[in-house]
Formats: C-alpha cells, structure tokens, sequence
C-alpha cells in the first residue's frame, strides 16, 4: 500500500511540474507585447568607420519599394545578356551564380559577395558585371530610402550560342 501512495505522489509531482513548464512556456511565447516594438522596425548596422565619418546606415528585410535597375526587370536582363561573357576556360560549365549586394540609399552597389558558387571563373565574370552596373533607384519603407540587401542571379548555359540568362532573386 505505501509503494502505491509513493507512485501516485511521484506522478502527481511530474504532472505539476509538466503543467508548469507548459504554462511557462506559453507566457513567453505570447508576453513582451510592448517590449518588441522595433522588431518590424530597420535593424541598425553599424559600418567600419568611425561614427564622426560616416552615419549608420539603415538595412531592413521589410520594404514599401523594392531596389530596382534604372528601366526595370527587363532593361536588366538586356544588360546581362549584353554585358555577361562566357569564360575561355569554364565553357561547358552551367549553372547560377547568385551574387549578393546591398543597395545603398544613393543607389550604389556595395558589398560584393558570391552568395552561391559555381566555378570560379562564372563568379568571377558575374562579379565583374554586378561590379559595372550603373546606380539602382534604391528601396524605400514608409516613403524613407533605406539600403537593402539584394541578391542578383546570373545563369550560365555553358557553350550555347546566347547562352546567358539573368534572373532576379530579392532578399
């Protein structure tokens, strides 16, 4: 008789404890209601130089406007069609090269980077031609210009004749 009131004391323990990590659980996943209140707010990134040089800058994922090529989508495909060779030395390789930038709030490109590789002689002509582009009409959230991280898809169709299709990707 005394095991069976150690079991039932024990299971009844476990249920509370259970029941209170539950109920704590539930009060954090619904609480901080006035505490969050820049999380649809542009996150701050600080640059590398100092604050006197040069103010921070404001990136966001949320936008109004999104960054766009002077003349659209398809005047930036003109421009890769025109601009993007296939290398010498990757002629049969195909594939997408995505590129990432932000898009500062003048419409400059910044920060280069092969967000995803294929050979390194594609990304190196994809980043040539994302380098030589002209200023993009930048972003904007609630009629403010913020820079926006943008990634830029630049295929490759290996030795076919016209063979270099852009696409746009957005971040």
């Amino acid at each position: 008789m005394r095991t069976m009131s150690i079991h039932y004391v024990c299971r009844c323990r476990l249920w509370l404890v259970m029941a209170m990590c539950l109920a704590c659980l539930s009060a954090n996943a619904q609480g901080g209601k006035g505490k969050n209140k820049k999380r649809n707010q542009p996150a701050q990134v600080k640059s590398a130089t100092t604050k006197a040089e040069q103010p921070q800058r404001v990136m966001c994922e949320f936008f109004e406007i999104l960054p766009q090529f002077p003349g659209g989508d398809k005047a930036l495909m003109e421009f890769l069609k025109k601009e993007v060779r296939q290398p010498d030395e990757a002629k049969d390789v195909k594939g997408k090269v995505v590129i990432s930038v932000i898009v500062e709030t003048s419409g400059e490109l910044t920060h280069f980077k092969v967000a995803r590789s294929v050979h390194p002689a594609l990304d190196k002509e994809a980043l040539r031609v994302v380098k030589m582009m002209p200023k993009w009409i930048p972003g904007s959230i609630y009629g403010k210009l913020v820079a926006v991280k943008y990634n830029l898809v630049v295929a490759f169709k290996g030795e076919e004749k016209g063979g270099i299709e852009a696409e746009r990707r957005d971040k």
